[in-house]
């Protein structure tokens, strides 16, 4: 260290707080350059992984960002649950779109990549990376909004299998005619063909309980059955998607109690009960229910 300046002094210069006197061009360079240098190290890097610790949607929309080859699940609901669970089983990469981030809460807070967002967005459907996806799985019950993501999907990617749960026909048709050329599939028609089974030949009413269009379409055919009243007890539509006959009862409530039920059903004519929910929060009501069913007189 120099006589005339102090130890203090040569750190200030280090840091750029003070320049020495007569400073060569090399020193003014230095202290231009080393504040450039600081600002990105600290605010770039470290603030960065700062707001992707703390902020786990970030992080998550920038791993889905980077996916190459990978699979597309659009809407996440039971089907899509099931995807996923075979994606990670076989080390399948994929990225999941969904606009609700509650249902996707425990997939960000494990590190999956998600993006939060409307999927019919251009931008969401970008940090997607659908343009090098090697498949998409679109698992919305509206079939707009399915509709618009498939055709805003093709004209990004034109050469990758997309598969749409779709009910009616006439959207099926839709998704499988150029440009679009998708694979459209009816999870709720698949599962009928074991119902079918279960409801051919029989007599008395039924209770059919559930909210989708699996729940619809038992409640729909065993209608149209000869003798046969369907009582469908469904909180959150007031109709179905078929042509409701005389045999066929909606009823908006939430039959959880045996004396739900009771008030529009006499339980002693009823020979089959379809409690169709699927959220885990139902698990317990569905178990309560089905033991007073089997119990009753």
């Amino acid at each position: 260290i120099e006589p005339n300046h102090s130890f203090l002094e040569y750190v200030l210069f280090s840091l750029t707080i003070r320049r020495p006197e007569n400073a060569g061009d090399f020193t003014n360079f230095y202290s231009l350059v080393w504040p450039i240098l600081l600002e990105v190290i600290v605010f770039g890097f470290i603030m960065g992984e700062m707001l992707e610790k703390y902020n786990p949607i970030v992080t998550s929309r920038i791993l889905a960002k980077h996916k190459r080859n990978h699979i597309v699940i659009i809407g996440y609901h039971h089907l899509s649950e099931r995807i996923v669970e075979f994606c990670i089983a076989n080390k399948e990469s994929f990225c999941i779109i969904e606009d609700n981030e509650e249902l996707v809460e425990d997939l960000i807070n494990t590190g999956c990549p998600v993006v939060v967002g409307d999927p019919t967005e251009a931008t969401n459907l970008s940090f997607g990376s659908i343009k090098r996806a090697k498949e998409v799985f679109i698992g919305i019950d509206d079939a707009r909004i399915a509709i618009i993501c498939t055709e805003k999907i093709r004209r990004i990617n034109k050469e990758c299998p997309i598969y749409v749960r779709a009910f009616e026909d006439h959207v099926q048709e839709y998704l499988k005619q150029p440009p679009l050329n998708a694979i459209p599939f009816s999870t709720s028609k698949w599962a009928m063909d074991g119902i079918e089974e279960w409801i051919k030949g029989k007599k008395g009413s039924a209770i059919v309980i559930g909210r989708d269009i699996l729940t619809h379409r038992i409640a729909y055919n065993i209608s149209l059955q000869p003798d046969r009243n369907v009582f469908l007890f469904d909180d959150e539509h007031d109709g179905i998607e078929f042509k409701v006959n005389d045999q066929l009862h909606i009823i908006n409530e939430f039959a959880c109690f045996l004396s739900d039920i009771r008030a529009h059903v006499k339980l002693e004519e009823v020979t089959q009960v379809f409690i169709c929910w699927k959220q885990d929060s139902e698990f317990d009501e569905s178990l309560y229910l089905t033991s007073k069913l089997n119990l009753r007189s």
